[in-house]
């Protein structure tokens, strides 16, 4: 599981997401020239977003490849080709969401029609220190009241 960082109550900074995958063997291309396209979609909303990673390091690819990205406010503005992503708002809010990383075609494409998939997994948004995290309760109206069932408000 990928995991981010949303920014704190500064909007002037950044949340990060770092991650390590092993995604080489799955490139069709043998030397991965381009950066992949990610899309994340929420788990809770539905809502989708598709970008490109600030850094992708390929020095030690037969390992891991490293993706660096940042969780921005609407006061630093979004930018989807570089990175910046807007995050922990009521359209994409703290908690998980699906993600797909595609083999990118170029180092400009943001459309992951056609492309192969390399990666699918999951990514887990938490609050910096002084934000809302999700809350979860306890569901107490079950049939059986054997099983214990949560919900996110």
């Amino acid at each position: 599981m990928i995991q981010a960082i949303s920014y704190d109550t500064d909007p002037a900074t950044l949340g990060d997401i770092k991650y390590y995958i092993n995604i080489y063997d799955k490139y069709d291309i043998g030397d991965a020239q381009y950066k992949p396209l990610v899309t994340i979609t929420s788990q809770f909303t539905g809502n989708s977003k598709t970008f490109l990673n600030l850094t992708t390091d390929w020095t030690n690819k037969e390992r891991y490849v490293y993706f660096l990205s940042y969780v921005v406010s609407p006061a630093i503005g979004e930018n989807l080709s570089t990175g910046l992503i807007e995050l922990g708002n009521d359209d994409f809010p703290y908690g998980f969401y699906d993600v797909t990383i595609y083999e990118n075609s170029s180092n400009t494409n943001l459309n992951p029609s056609g492309l192969s998939v390399v990666y699918t997994g999951l990514l887990n948004l938490t609050a910096a220190s002084g934000e809302e995290e999700v809350v979860y309760k306890e569901n107490t109206v079950n049939d059986s009241d054997t099983a214990s069932v949560y919900v996110t408000i």
